[in-house]
Formats: C-alpha cells, structure tokens, sequence
C-alpha cells in the first residue's frame, strides 16, 4: 500500500459527504503510523461503503479528539469527511461519538477529555454554574499536571481571586524558587495604600525575615527575649555581685567567690543566638 500524499483522479467518484472511521494501515508499525498522523494532520479511514482511504486531511482541532483502534481489524473514531470536488479529495471535518458511547454535557457546558483505559484527563467548565475544572485521573498510576510560562525573557504567571483560595494535599507541598519569596497579609479594613499593619514574611537565599506587630508560636503565652538587652543585664548584674562585700572582723572584705563570680561574665555571649533575631 502507497503511502505517499498525491491527488485522487477525477474518474474515483466519492461520495460529496460520508461516514467513516480512523483506521490503522497492515503495512506500518502502528505507534509510527500514529507520529506520522499527528506530525502531518492526515487519516486513513475506513469509508461506510468499505472502501479504504489514505491520507486524509484533518484540522487540528479534530486530530486532537481522534481515537485510533488498538489492533489493525479494529475501527476507531467516527468520522464525517466531505470531498473537495476539482481534486476528489476528502477531508475530515469532524468526529462524533461511537455508538457504545454517551455523552455527558448538559447545556451550557464545556468540555474536553480524553480517556485511555483507567486514566483520563478533563476540561470542564460552566458559565451556569460558574466553574472550571482542570482534572487529572491517573487511574492506577500518578498523575501529573503542569503549568509551564517559558521563553527568552522572564514571563509572569498570575492568579487572582475575588474570595478564598484553598490548597489541599494529601502529600507534602514544595516551593522552590531562586531569589526572594514574599508573603503580605494586609489590613483589609485599614485604608487604600496603609500596609501599616501589614504581615510580611520574606525569604532570600540564606534568612528568613518575619515583619508585623506581633510574632506568636502556638499560644503565644510567653514572651521572647531580647537577647542583647539580656546580656547587659546580666553583665550589669555580675559586675555588682563581684563587687559585693562583707562584715567581718578586720573591716569590709569582698566575696571569697567574687573572682568566680565575675568569670560568669565571659559567658554571657552564649545565650545569644547566631541564627534568630528579634527587635522590640
């Protein structure tokens, strides 16, 4: 079977208009006969009169609805196809549903899905009901969906929400991102422009920066410390304890410990961390 793209003669008499189904060649390995159709936008079908037909034309939005049969005495999607009368050249101009299958729209709806065994993928949306839903089945196996903004120059992917937005796993969330991340909260009763009260959590490569009136873990039922403020505090408070003295029978004398005392001193650089930092 030739299996070159060439023009009917004017002597093959098609039908104007006729039903056929997507069909797979004898003399091709089926995944490389499917390539060449995607690659091409052409068919070969079986007519409903039995005839054979190669290499037909398809518009790309009806390749993408097409399915071919799994063996080569199978028939696959339904398809109409007209013919072009100078060259009796049929083309495909849609597909409908097989004969086994239902649809499941009802009015006003949209949708686009594609099935294979247990797995499928869907588009579905409503101006009714007022929704869109992106849907992936992987069946016995992952799913995957993907969001994809690429180019030479930076491109920008962006949602907005008149309301809330959830987001639900039952697995872990990851967030990788190269420069900074930012998180604003903002006073949604406080005046255009005043973030005031805003709460800010920025991330950059190396630190963690938390910005608001009030930073609280759990309960929040204890205060932090300022570490600083503690230590000369506490240095402040050393230094009188080592200068501390005593009655005794030849006079006022300083501690017998005054010397261990102040040592205590040179440790007070250890209660300050070197990772967390805090402002009143």
């Amino acid at each position: 079977m030739s299996y070159t793209l060439g023009r009917t003669p004017l002597s093959d008499l098609k039908y104007a208009i006729g039903i056929a189904y997507v069909a797979i060649p004898t003399d091709i390995d089926r995944e490389l006969y499917i390539q060449d159709c995607f690659r091409n936008h052409t068919i070969s079908v079986w007519g409903d009169d039995g005839s054979f037909m190669n290499r037909l034309p398809v518009s790309p939005e009806v390749m993408n609805h097409l399915e071919f049969p799994a063996t080569v005495d199978k028939l696959g999607s339904p398809v109409v196809y007209v013919t072009e009368e100078s060259q009796s050249q049929p083309l495909v101009i849609a597909r409908f549903l097989a004969s086994e299958q239902m649809g499941d729209n009802t009015e006003w709806d949209m949708k686009w899905s594609r099935t294979l065994e247990d797995a499928y993928v869907d588009i579905h949306g409503s101006p009714k009901n007022r929704n869109l839903v992106l849907s992936v089945n992987g069946g016995e196996a992952e799913g995957t969906m993907m969001l994809l903004v690429n180019g030479k120059q930076n491109g920008q992917l962006s949602t907005m929400v008149k309301g809330s937005m959830v987001c639900s796993t039952s697995e872990e969330v990851s967030f990788r991102q190269q420069g900074a991340f930012r998180s604003t909260t903002v006073d949604r009763t406080a005046e255009s422009g005043d973030d005031s009260k805003a709460a800010v959590f920025e991330q950059y490569p190396g630190q963690n920066i938390f910005k608001g009136e009030k930073f609280i873990i759990n309960s929040g039922e204890e205060p932090l410390v300022l570490g600083n403020k503690l230590k000369s505090f506490l240095s402040d408070l050393i230094d009188e304890l080592s200068k501390t003295t005593v009655a005794t029978a030849i006079g006022q004398q300083p501690l017998l410990n005054a010397t261990q005392i102040a040592a205590f001193k040179n440790k007070t650089d250890d209660f300050l961390s070197n990772v967390g930092f805090i402002n009143k």
